[in-house]
């Protein structure tokens, strides 16, 4: 997905944010900011985007990464740490950089109503991400205990295939363009009699 495919969302009337997984190089050599400000909607209601950086690129790239954040920002574009809990996070991080997710991974995720040691991660990784202004997003989501599990913690997002399997641009505009015509017609009263 790009700024361009979150265009034209937008456009069709669904004010979707969209993820992206970006690598912090490319943010580097790129001029990514730029590049989002000329195909964004020129629309206060357009959501942005969010980028998702890699946990262990973030850790090797601190500053790269905080030097591209003011420009992101005024683009649009949040910033979210992916994959968080694989092993190679450090709290100094989390005061460098403004996240607006952080993204709990699969790992942790997977299980986490029944396993006490995954429970414990996510629910002290959602305190985390709470206590420093972002919202807390689990990654991997299969079961619906899991999914109660985390909602009962504060978890702000998820996505796994509980929700939905990974699909095309078109089959995503198609889901949402059928959901669109489905509340518009719930909404519509009827002129037959009983």
């Amino acid at each position: 997905m790009s700024v361009k495919t979150s265009a034209a969302f937008f456009g069709a009337g669904a004010a979707l944010k969209f993820a992206v997984n970006i690598n912090v190089e490319t943010l580097a050599k790129l001029p990514v900011a730029i590049l989002v400000e000329k195909y964004r909607p020129q629309d206060d209601q357009w959501p942005g985007l969010v980028f998702d950086v890699m946990e262990s690129q973030v850790l090797t790239k601190t500053a790269l990464l905080k030097a591209r954040i003011a420009s992101l920002h005024q683009a649009g574009v949040s910033v979210a740490i992916d994959n968080c809990g694989h092993g190679y996070s450090s709290f100094g991080v989390f005061k460098e950089i403004p996240f607006s997710e952080i993204k709990i991974d699969r790992s942790c995720v997977q299980g986490c109503a029944d396993n006490t040691g995954n429970t414990n991660v996510c629910k002290t990784m959602i305190e985390l991400a709470h206590n420093f202004g972002s919202k807390a997003s689990a990654v991997g989501i299969e079961t619906g205990e899991d999914a109660q599990k985390l909602a009962d913690f504060g978890c702000d997002l998820g996505q796994g295939h509980l929700f939905a399997k990974p699909m095309t641009e078109q089959e995503l505009m198609a889901m949402v363009t059928a959901a669109r015509t489905q509340s518009q017609g719930a909404a519509q009263p009827s002129n037959q009699a009983p």
